[in-house]
């Protein structure tokens, strides 16, 4: 069930959310828990864990409405990704910078009420339950006064492991946990803030893992 006043998406987003979400649960057994702790309307900060360059896949199929991710700029030396990335309404952001406007871009979207999609590692970890977090999420959840809500994929780094052309037999598991609000005093307990993130996501990742 759609939560009210989330954005849905397109009719080709929603096309190929339904698609892939009976492919995932058919092959891969994807399970969706926590749904109901997202807010009725936005906005919201999701701070992810990032196992497999699959995730964003797996993510869009097993949420119940669009949520707005960060896009690489640089895909647009190659015209039909940049072409299909668009058409899911991205963030563009130069990676190795510290991109301004894309700042202002994610707080925009999230003053109309839109969920931004964060992964604070900063890249793909296989190699351990969570990486060291950058505090992206702690800034935009801060200045938007909007909450974090920690979300763990269990599975996809089986799936899709580094390196991998095709994917892997592997049980899917998406566990979302209670919205974090974030603090009063604007920019004072942003560390403080971002550790409350860290050890909800950390508890999740690890009670998400699929044996």
């Amino acid at each position: 069930m759609l939560q009210r006043g989330l954005p849905s998406g397109g009719p080709l987003y929603r096309l190929l959310r339904v698609l892939v979400r009976g492919l995932l649960r058919g092959v891969w057994r994807l399970q969706s828990e926590g749904l109901a702790h997202f807010p009725q309307r936005g906005p919201a900060v999701i701070a992810c864990n990032h196992p497999s360059e699959i995730d964003v896949i797996v993510l869009s199929a097993a949420l119940p409405f669009r949520p707005t991710y960060l896009a690489s700029q640089h895909i647009e030396q190659f015209p039909v990704v940049f072409w299909l990335a668009r058409q899911f309404d991205p963030v563009f952001i130069r990676r190795g910078l510290t991109d301004v406007g894309a700042m202002r871009a994610c707080l925009s979207r999230l003053a109309q009420g839109e969920v931004i999609v964060v992964f604070p590692e900063g890249r793909v970890v296989q190699d351990a339950d969570l990486g060291p977090l950058h505090r992206g999420v702690a800034f935009l959840s801060m200045r938007a006064r909007a909450p974090v809500v920690p979300v763990a994929l269990g599975g996809t780094g089986t799936m899709w492991p580094l390196g991998a052309r095709w994917p892997r037999p592997a049980r899917l598991r998406v566990r979302v946990g209670a919205p974090i609000a974030p603090p009063r005093e604007d920019g004072k307990h942003a560390e403080e803030f971002m550790e409350r993130v860290g050890e909800a996501l950390r508890k999740l990742v690890v009670s998400a893992k699929v044996e």
